[in-house]
């Protein structure tokens, strides 16, 4: 059979995040985000008319029409069609209904391992929230549901909800993160975790109506402005985060019996510390988490999950021009020269994370650089962290990891050298979130952190996503001008042009 025979569109719907994918029988075409389309972050599909005009915009890109599309895949959770049936762009379809977990399971499947415990954590589907599977070759079964344990994400939103942001949706999406790296400005509180232990089935609830119930608890106040200048809630996120944390390593670690390798997915694979204390501390050998692992990979997920062996690009899989040969090395001088620049090149990587083709990039020799990218361009809180991309090659030069991390999962702790000629990438206790690169993946960036060195810089670039606050990452040409001109950064690169109003 000819692969263009063969046309699988999926759309997923959920809570947020909603997302479509199209693949034929050979390899994903195109991945589409509904938050970069809408300009609306973790937008969630609201009508059918908005489906279908994210469903043409990824035919129109793939260059097929509604009448090529062969099979469809729908996420049960949510889904605003008629059960199995959809009209998609006035085409009728008998859709296969897809499940969450599996969806999630889905987009660890490019990994290299014949055997692995696959770990599953979110804040909640129509499947729970946490869940242990075991992959055996091709074979996946269900090891432990961790649903009622403080494993789950149910418990780290909540926790997020009563420290920073009182409203449900932007507590399990965006408050959870910067929870995160709230927690490296606080201490241990045995009062804290005191309390923790005594209301443990009440924080491992979802508060869709607010928790304002439980602020006592932790002698919290009902407001939530510049929470890090907060003594109680700065110890809170530290405690609270590093609790989750342990529990979840120690569940974890009587499972790598079965297996060394661990593929984690679910919006709680975007905790790097736990990521990296699972193999840090060896308790497994190696640890894999997909680029897109939210429910932004709901869609993908279901198509990697029914046909394990199509080819997946990560991570380069939105729209925009294929992979640039070269660029305007003027480029180097802007960032030597202290410039902040925004960086927009071929495809859009999908997931989270800006790896290296929508980002604002600059040089990390100062606090002074991280102020200006973090809360000037980006209008971030101060406590934020930047990430840091490196030359796979030389990551144990500079921090203490010796494992690859393309897709900025894990943290590191910076080494001395690090601390004093990159401040700007180190967080307020010492690690960093590193991308690891390699002239393979992103040769461009490569050759940058390259001359870099070969200029007496160190070969490493601050990196933040190219959006500002409360919007989504950039996506189009169009919407980086929009954005460039918004932020205030110095210089704006499409495709490596430097562009010229």
């Amino acid at each position: 059979m000819n692969k263009d025979n063969k046309l699988i569109l999926s759309i997923s719907f959920c809570f947020h995040d909603s997302c479509v994918t199209l693949a034929n029988e050979e390899e994903i075409l195109i991945h589409l985000e509904a938050e970069r389309i809408f300009r609306e972050k973790h937008k969630k599909f609201q009508n059918l008319q908005e489906v279908d005009y994210v469903v043409k915009i990824g035919l129109d890109y793939i260059g097929k029409t509604i009448d090529d599309v062969t099979e469809v895949l729908v996420t049960e959770w949510q889904n605003l069609y008629d059960g199995n049936t959809a009209c998609i762009l006035g085409r009728k379809f008998e859709t296969t209904l897809t499940n969450h977990h599996e969806n999630h399971i889905g987009v660890v499947l490019p990994n290299p391992f014949e055997k692995c415990v696959i770990f599953i954590s979110d804040g909640g589907s129509e499947e729970g929230t946490t869940k242990v599977y075991y992959k055996d070759k091709n074979h996946i079964y269900l090891a432990e549901d961790l649903n009622n344990t403080n494993c789950t994400g149910q418990f780290y939103g909540t926790m997020a909800q009563l420290v920073l942001d009182p409203d449900f949706d932007r507590a399990h999406t965006s408050a959870v993160g910067k929870f995160m790296g709230l927690s490296s400005l606080g201490h241990y509180d045995k009062k804290v975790m005191k309390a923790i232990k005594e209301h443990e089935k009440e924080l491992n609830q979802l508060y869709v109506n607010g928790c304002e119930h439980l602020l006592n608890i932790f002698n919290l106040p009902n407001q939530y402005d510049r929470a890090w200048e907060d003594e109680n809630k700065r110890n809170i996120a530290y405690t609270a985060h590093n609790y989750w944390v342990e529990v979840n390593a120690e569940k974890l670690k009587k499972h790598a019996k079965f297996s060394k390798n661990i593929c984690m997915s679910g919006g709680c694979s975007l905790n790097i510390s736990l990521n990296s204390k699972l193999i840090d501390d060896k308790i497994f050998d190696n640890v894999y988490v997909s680029p897109i692992s939210t429910d932004a990979g709901q869609s993908l997920g279901a198509i990697l999950y029914r046909y394990p062996n199509i080819k997946v690009n990560y991570p380069f899989l939105g729209r925009g021009k294929e992979e640039i040969s070269n660029y305007d090395n003027t480029v180097i001088e802007d960032i030597l020269n202290h410039k902040i620049v925004a960086w927009f090149q071929g495809r859009s990587e999908i997931g989270a994370r800006a790896l290296g083709h929508r980002s604002f990039i600059g040089i990390p020799d100062s606090e002074k650089m991280r102020v200006r990218i973090s809360e000037e361009i980006k209008r971030r809180e101060p406590y934020r962290p930047v990430a840091a991309m490196v030359p796979e090659e030389y990551i144990n030069e500079y921090f203490e990891q010796n494992y690859q991390s393309p897709y900025m999962t894990f943290c590191a702790k910076a080494k001395e050298i690090t601390k004093q000629k990159a401040p700007a990438i180190v967080h307020f206790d010492g690690t960093t979130r590193v991308q690891t690169v390699n002239k393979n993946d992103n040769p461009i960036i490569y050759d940058m952190l390259i001359k870099m060195k070969q200029r007496g810089q160190l070969p490493i670039l601050m990196n933040t996503s190219f959006n500002v606050a409360s919007e989504p990452i950039v996506d189009t040409p169009e919407d980086a001008i929009k954005t460039y001109k918004m932020s205030g950064a110095d210089e704006l690169y499409i495709d490596g042009v430097k562009y010229t109003d």
